[in-house]
């Protein structure tokens, strides 16, 4: 074959390449099994089939369970390597696809619906949103309320605006503050939607009997932390989760921005390949998405006393630290009482049960994490992650007719923290 036709085929391989990349990444026959995983040796071997890079773990590799996705082409493969090793597995998804696709005709039909009806804003809680509609509220808000400010802590990899809302009563940095983020991982949508709930709450929706926690208390909360995954989520790949940042000589986009926080990086349940879900990136930090979130909060941390990274799913309390086994920071107890106290909370909404323990009891070690950095070096004492609905039977592809009782559970739960934390830290500095 002469070098002129090889480079014509090459070329041709690689515009088709590039017309599949611009379209919608389908899930037609992936399966999701949920793995038992009773021992050590049961744990090395899930390990083994992570490392591989061929299954998308849609939970960490841990004693329990694990729950993993294939391929349909890899699905009986998989099987095969589960059972020549005795481990047993269901199956928790059919059909991938039919998830995902049901998801889209609830949101056409509901657009369709709403159509006639035009508010002041096209956000609601009957469906997911995008970034621009999520964006539009928080300018409505600005515009409207006096407590509201927004503010772009910087921009993501591909120039989207990073975009903080503040809701400070007389002005922000004289009261004790509580910070809540979602989206950190594109494809759990519920996470933004739950955390706008949030916003809805403290400002619209805000009743008499809850005006002392805007009396008290400066809110910051970011609606979506990695807005390039999260846009690339509904225009490609529904289960993508990483950033899209492109580092020279990776094979794979993205990093994990949840294991690229400087405390502990690389030093467990992280990935040096950049094609791995969990991916720590070439360095801690080198996120812009990341780097964004820690100065704003080591320009705030005298201030912040609550910290929430908002994840799905699982219904967990996820207590530091994550990057090793038996970590207990020296401020456990009081992390454990509050953490009970919120999972209590939660529960007493719509019965919804949240297990609370240390990061690496219940999705095992993950380091370079965001609640280990923000407790670790920034000294948040109250720093969390949450893992909301479900337990996987739609995993993150929670029906958007979840949103408002996700939401109301949880409102319900930072009611609570927010009393607590001017409990202990007074109301104003």
């Amino acid at each position: 074959m002469g070098v002129t036709m090889k480079a014509l085929l090459l070329i041709g391989a690689c515009l088709v390449s590039l017309v599949v990349g611009e379209e919608e990444k389908a899930y037609h026959g992936f399966q999701v099994l949920r793995v038992t995983v009773d021992n050590t040796e049961h744990l090395r071997i899930v390990r083994s089939l992570e490392q591989t890079n061929q299954y998308d773990f849609w939970s960490e590799a841990r004693i329990g369970f694990t729950d993993i996705m294939a391929a349909p082409t890899k699905v009986i493969h998989l099987q095969h390597e589960l059972e020549h090793f005795g481990l047993e597995y269901s199956v928790m998804v059919e059909d991938v696809q039919h998830l995902i696709q049901t998801e889209q005709i609830y949101s056409e039909a509901h657009l369709e619906a709403k159509k006639n009806f035009r508010l002041a804003y096209d956000m609601d809680w009957e469906d997911y949103h995008s970034l621009a509609t999520i964006y539009e509220y928080l300018d409505y808000l600005e515009e409207n309320f006096d407590d509201v400010s927004t503010e772009v802590i910087g921009q993501s990899y591909e120039k989207r605006d990073t975009r903080i809302i503040s809701i400070c009563r007389g002005g922000c940095g004289n009261k004790p503050a509580m910070w809540i983020d979602g989206g950190i991982h594109a494809r759990e949508w519920i996470s933004p939607a739950t955390v706008t709930y949030l916003i809805k709450q403290l400002t619209e929706d805000m009743t008499a009997e809850n005006e002392d926690l805007l009396e008290n208390l400066d809110w910051y909360i970011l609606p979506v932390a990695n807005p390039d995954g999260y846009e690339f989520t509904r225009a490609s790949d529904r289960l993508w989760r990483k950033t899209r940042s492109e580092y020279s000589g990776n094979l794979c986009k993205g990093t994990d921005p949840n294991r690229n926080f400087g405390f502990h990086w690389n030093e467990g349940g992280s990935s040096d390949s950049s094609c791995s879900e969990a991916y720590h990136g070439p360095e801690a930090f080198s996120e812009i998405e990341t780097a964004n979130i820690r100065d704003f909060l080591l320009a705030h941390k005298d201030n912040v006393k609550f910290y929430n990274n908002v994840h799905s799913y699982g219904q967990m309390v996820l207590l530091p630290y994550g990057f090793a086994e038996n970590s207990k920071p020296d401020v456990y107890d009081d992390l454990l009482s509050l953490g009970n106290q919120m999972a209590d909370t939660i529960a007493s909404v719509h019965g919804t049960q949240f297990d609370v323990d240390l990061i690496p009891n219940l999705v095992g070690v993950a380091s370079g994490g965001t609640v280990d950095w923000t407790l670790g070096v920034a000294g948040i004492k109250y720093s969390y992650g949450t893992e909301l609905r479900d337990t996987g039977s739609y995993g993150f592809l929670l029906p958007a007719s979840q949103i408002i009782a996700t939401g109301e559970e949880n409102w319900a739960m930072w009611q609570f923290v927010g009393r607590s934390i001017v409990s202990e830290f007074g109301k104003k500095h």
